[in-house]
């Protein structure tokens, strides 16, 4: 038998409300032996053959879940032209070019995280701008919401985009101007995703993108497949790295697609299952394609874009529930909460869902108080991402008007309504470093501490309720929670143990902490106990 570990004279964050504070733990074949202070686990009949880890006044919390993220095209985006640091159009066109003179005249050009909302010109690029750069490669660019791309005329034609596309934007001519909305841009990503990817170089940069949140302390994570947007997960390549026992975080996967074999939410093993079924209502709050039931403070006449009507959300819905899965639906403006709640309720008049688990609804950026109370009475999970309030604060306001900016990302107001939080990042849009979720959440600031006192501070979170919606909440919403999530006695002993006592650190310095050790099942998946 594998001798214990005695993680002991911490400070331990335990997630479980019975004991939320604990100063030491024992582990042993993977599980949670015991917890308590360290003169009660001294006396434990364990403790004299374990294997001693002085923490020192160290934290310990349960290991962090990205609840939603986009894992495979995070993967493939670490070795894309990132395109977050221009400053302006024409920067961001040099940067372009710069990277084309480097390729091979057919290589494809991948720019993504280009935020216009930050340039002087404000407006999206064009088809126009790249092809007057004289590049003959093909250029695809992906706006930081992963809602928008814009490709030059080669991306075009081999793409094979019409005018007659839906999502396709038009000039004054009539024909594509190289803005496609929504999953618009699908068949040309279908065509760069055969240049530049799959195989064994997916394989190694999925590896290389948990390896690092296994270094911010993430050991479960939920990956959105969402083939219609160019967003699919490459499960053959998460199942050869568990094969190969190289995983380093519990994978849960949604789908926008059902699965011929009838599997419910919740088929597969601890390591990986199915979580269910994606949902797209709208698009996003930087593109103007969120969908509002009023119109946008800066441009009136638009009040975003519902992708389905009501009925179809109901029947797909209801499709979910009626299978047994669970659905997990991207609803970013008050419109498409509004079709939610509709085929929520709908689906539900005709009894539980099979599998036992609530749907869940993605993003609620703009969430009316009248919906908070809807949700919470069909016991809906609700996916937040804080670190959108640090790069939002500068558009919330011109997009939603001080009228109603107190329906702007109200996580607070959620968690006091009774709703079920999750945190994640919705990467590649944000980073997927837990602790800029956590900083961002008990700030709410920009990247400068701006605004001092934070925006909207009413809407702040403590310090535990940031640490309950990215270590707890995760696992109570794919039923999970009975062995993750706590540390508590039983339980796996998923952990992250951090490089400072986090609750006598200053909220503005959270931002900076660290892992020092990442363990899944007792076993590190970063960092090494003898070296802790």
């Amino acid at each position: 038998m594998t001798p214990a570990l005695f993680l002991k004279n911490g400070n331990v964050w335990t997630g479980d409300p019975r004991r939320p504070r604990a100063e030491s733990l024992l582990i042993m074949d993977g599980r949670i032996l015991a917890v308590g202070t360290s003169k009660e686990l001294e006396a434990h009949e364990a403790a004299p053959n374990a294997l001693p880890l002085d923490l020192k006044g160290r934290s310990v919390l349960p290991g962090f879940t990205d609840a939603h993220l986009h894992l495979t095209a995070s993967a493939r985006q670490m070795s894309a032209l990132s395109l977050n640091e221009a400053s302006s159009l024409t920067e961001a066109m040099e940067m372009v070019r710069e990277r084309a003179i480097s390729l091979k005249p057919e290589e494809w050009v991948y720019g993504v995280r280009f935020d216009n909302s930050t340039w002087p010109e404000k407006r999206l690029p064009t088809m126009a701008d790249i092809d007057a750069l004289g590049v003959p490669n093909p250029v695809l660019l992906l706006r930081v919401c992963a809602h928008i791309h814009v490709a030059n005329r080669k991306a075009i034609l081999l793409g094979g985009i019409t005018a007659s596309r839906e999502g396709v934007r038009l000039d004054e001519r009539g024909e594509p101007d190289g803005v496609l909305h929504e999953n618009a841009a699908n068949p040309v990503v279908e065509v760069m995703k055969q240049s530049l990817y799959g195989g064994e170089n997916d394989e190694k940069a999925i590896l290389a993108a948990c390896r690092k949140m296994a270094a911010e302390g993430i050991t479960s994570i939920h990956p959105c497949s969402a083939d219609s947007y160019g967003l699919g997960e490459n499960m053959k390549a998460i199942h050869a790295l568990r094969a190969r026992g190289r995983l380093p975080q519990r994978v849960v996967s949604y789908h926008d697609s059902f699965f011929d074999d009838g599997r419910q939410s919740g088929h597969g093993d601890m390591w990986i299952r199915y979580g269910g079924y994606k949902m797209f209502l709208d698009g996003s709050l930087g593109g103007r394609t969120a969908a509002m039931t009023f119109g946008y403070q800066d441009e009136p006449s638009n009040r975003g874009t519902l992708n389905h009507t009501q009925e179809q959300v109901n029947d797909m819905l209801c499709e979910a529930h009626s299978r047994g899965v669970q659905a997990q639906v991207h609803a970013i403006g008050d419109a498409a909460v509004d079709q939610f709640i509709t085929a929520v309720e709908k689906a539900i008049e005709t009894g539980p869902n099979p599998c036992g688990l609530p749907h869940r609804i993605v993003h609620l950026q703009v969430c009316r108080p009248d919906q908070m109370e809807k949700l919470k009475r069909m016991g809906a999970v609700c996916d937040i991402q804080p670190p959108f309030v640090p790069s939002d604060i500068r558009i919330a306001g011109e997009r939603v008007g001080e009228e109603r900016i107190s329906w702007a990302y109200a996580w607070r107001s959620m968690m006091e309504a009774g709703l079920t939080l999750t945190g994640s990042s919705d990467n590649p849009v944000e980073p997927t470093n837990p602790w800029r979720g956590v900083w961002a959440a008990v700030n709410r600031v920009d990247d400068n501490g701006l605004p001092e006192g934070g925006w909207r501070p009413d809407q702040k979170l403590t310090l535990d309720q940031a640490l309950t919606i990215y270590c707890v909440n995760a696992h109570k919403a794919v039923g999970t929670d009975s062995m993750l999530g706590r540390l508590s006695a039983g339980m796996l002993a998923d952990l992250t143990v951090l490089d400072r006592n986090v609750e006598e650190t200053r909220h503005e310095d959270l931002l900076h902490v660290k892992p020092v050790l990442t363990m899944l099942e007792g076993r590190a998946t970063f960092g090494e106990v003898e070296r802790v």
